[in-house]
Protein backbone atom coordinates (compact mmCIF):
# COMPACT_ATOMS: atom_id res chain seq x y z
CA UNK A 1 0.00 0.00 0.00
CA UNK A 2 1.35 3.42 -0.96
CA UNK A 3 0.08 6.43 0.94
CA UNK A 4 1.27 9.99 1.37
CA UNK A 5 0.67 11.61 4.78
CA UNK A 6 -0.64 15.17 4.49
CA UNK A 7 -0.65 16.18 8.17
CA UNK A 8 0.40 15.01 11.61
CA UNK A 9 -1.71 12.26 13.17
CA UNK A 10 -4.43 13.11 15.64
CA UNK A 11 -5.77 10.91 18.42
CA UNK A 12 -7.91 13.23 20.51
CA UNK A 13 -11.14 12.82 18.53
CA UNK A 14 -12.67 10.28 20.89
CA UNK A 15 -16.41 10.60 21.60
CA UNK A 16 -18.90 12.59 19.58
CA UNK A 17 -18.11 15.79 21.50
CA UNK A 18 -14.60 15.71 19.95
CA UNK A 19 -15.64 14.78 16.38
CA UNK A 20 -13.54 16.20 13.54
CA UNK A 21 -13.24 16.38 9.77
CA UNK A 22 -9.52 15.63 10.33
CA UNK A 23 -8.42 18.59 8.24
CA UNK A 24 -11.24 18.09 5.71
CA UNK A 25 -9.63 14.80 4.69
CA UNK A 26 -11.21 12.56 2.05
CA UNK A 27 -8.92 9.63 2.91
CA UNK A 28 -7.77 8.64 6.40
CA UNK A 29 -5.16 6.16 7.57
CA UNK A 30 -6.51 4.82 10.87
CA UNK A 31 -4.50 2.75 13.34
CA UNK A 32 -5.51 1.73 16.83
CA UNK A 33 -3.34 0.21 19.52
CA UNK A 34 -6.52 -1.38 20.90
CA UNK A 35 -9.76 -2.54 19.29
CA UNK A 36 -12.13 0.39 18.82
CA UNK A 37 -15.23 1.62 17.03
CA UNK A 38 -14.86 4.45 14.49
CA UNK A 39 -18.02 6.41 13.72
CA UNK A 40 -18.87 8.77 10.89
CA UNK A 41 -21.06 11.24 12.79
CA UNK A 42 -22.36 12.77 9.56
CA UNK A 43 -23.69 9.54 8.03
CA UNK A 44 -24.22 7.56 11.24
CA UNK A 45 -22.12 4.67 9.90
CA UNK A 46 -19.65 2.92 12.19
CA UNK A 47 -17.07 0.17 11.96
CA UNK A 48 -14.95 -1.88 14.31
CA UNK A 49 -11.18 -1.84 13.94
CA UNK A 50 -8.85 -4.47 15.34
CA UNK A 51 -5.81 -3.63 17.42
CA UNK A 52 -2.66 -2.92 15.40
CA UNK A 53 -4.47 -3.46 12.07
CA UNK A 54 -4.43 -0.22 10.05
CA UNK A 55 -7.21 0.64 7.61
CA UNK A 56 -7.86 3.34 5.02
CA UNK A 57 -11.23 5.06 5.28
CA UNK A 58 -12.67 7.20 2.49
CA UNK A 59 -15.10 9.97 3.43
CA UNK A 60 -16.48 13.30 2.24
CA UNK A 61 -14.51 16.43 3.21
CA UNK A 62 -17.25 17.63 5.54
CA UNK A 63 -17.90 14.26 7.23
CA UNK A 64 -17.07 14.36 10.94
CA UNK A 65 -15.39 11.27 12.42
CA UNK A 66 -14.75 10.12 15.96
CA UNK A 67 -13.55 7.04 17.83
CA UNK A 68 -14.39 5.48 21.15
CA UNK A 69 -10.89 5.76 22.63
CA UNK A 70 -7.75 7.91 22.54
CA UNK A 71 -5.72 4.87 21.45
CA UNK A 72 -6.94 5.30 17.85
CA UNK A 73 -4.85 7.53 15.58
CA UNK A 74 -6.06 9.27 12.41
CA UNK A 75 -3.82 10.64 9.65
CA UNK A 76 -5.00 12.63 6.62
CA UNK A 77 -3.50 10.96 3.53
CA UNK A 78 -3.61 10.77 -0.23
CA UNK A 79 -4.20 7.37 -1.70
CA UNK A 80 -3.16 6.60 -5.29
CA UNK A 81 -5.89 5.71 -7.75
CA UNK A 82 -5.72 2.70 -10.03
Amino acid sequence: MQITPLAAKVNNINTSSNKSTVGSATALYIMGTAADTVTNHTTGASLQIAANSPIVLFKEQTDEIYSGATTTHFTKITYPRG
